[in-house]
């Protein structure tokens, strides 16, 4: 991944900004709890964690920083329960009034509200902290950006690594790493450019939807075997993997043999 070094004060801006809106996220879903406010308060507190990635060692080891950011962790992963339901729900909007819908409607709202609950709690506590804060001064010893830059090489060459394999195995895990490491890197790279979207983010970005669609079908399949009592569920359960299958061999027959997704010339820089 070719790179150009981060000034300490972008860096310091970044984490500040990303805390900043990580607050204004958490008081969204506090009032609401919908499904918009859920899936923007995700997205802060994994660009959170890419700022918090690239801070020198002994910021990301002062304590108010590092509790900040695991406390951010909990609250993604409960959030990240409610997000999975509302998927499902949104799914249940498509399919036809004669099978089973009305249950399943009423199953996932209840399964909702039970997912809600404790994300609302670790979001309140969340919400009262002393937010921390970077000073530019804190970085002016550090080594402008070379951290960040390695973060970056890093990542790319992991992304790249787990995109070749995916194309070759289709396997799910490979499949749930490349997702969030294409998403960290894009998320570095945003950085890099001061917010800007360059192509490779970009196609990092086309590539998370189109994973994030097949685990989507994933979560909709796994939910309907769990709910096998009802009597639609195994004409669905085909549909779902008959979409999903198709959608996965899309994805492959489109960037198999299309070459490195990190340009090997970058790679070999790193």
């Amino acid at each position: 991944m070719k790179t150009t070094l981060i000034a300490p004060q972008r860096l310091a801006d970044a984490f500040n900004q990303s805390v900043a809106k990580v607050d204004t996220r958490l008081q969204d879903f506090l009032k609401s709890g919908d499904s918009p406010s859920t899936a923007a308060l995700r997205k802060a507190t994994k660009r959170l964690r890419t700022a918090y990635s690239v801070l020198p060692k002994n910021l990301r080891r002062e304590p108010r920083v590092r509790r900040y950011v695991s406390v951010s962790r909990k609250v993604s992963k409960a959030t990240g329960r409610v997000r999975d339901t509302d998927v499902i729900a949104a799914w249940t909007m498509q399919i036809s009034e004669g099978k089973d819908k009305q249950s399943f409607i009423n199953d996932l709202g209840r399964l909702r509200s039970s997912n809600l609950r404790p994300a609302l709690l670790k979001a309140k506590g969340m919400e009262k902290m002393k937010k921390p804060s970077v000073r530019r001064r804190d970085l002016e010893e550090f080594d402008h950006g070379e951290r960040a830059e390695k973060v970056g090489k890093r990542l790319s060459k992991l992304v790249d690594k787990e995109f070749e394999e995916f194309l070759s195995t289709q396997e799910v895990e490979v499949m749930h790493s490349l997702r969030k490491d294409s998403r960290r890197l894009r998320h570095l790279l945003e950085l890099f450019q001061n917010g800007k979207v360059p192509p490779l983010a970009a196609r990092l970005k086309s590539i998370q939807d189109d994973l994030g669609a097949i685990r989507d079908h994933d979560l909709v399949i796994d939910y309907l075997r769990s709910r096998g009592r009802l009597t639609s569920t195994r004409s669905l359960i085909r549909e779902e993997i008959a979409k999903r299958h198709a959608r996965l061999e899309d994805f492959v027959t489109r960037n198999r043999g299309q070459g490195h997704l990190i340009p090997v010339s970058t790679n070999e820089k790193a």
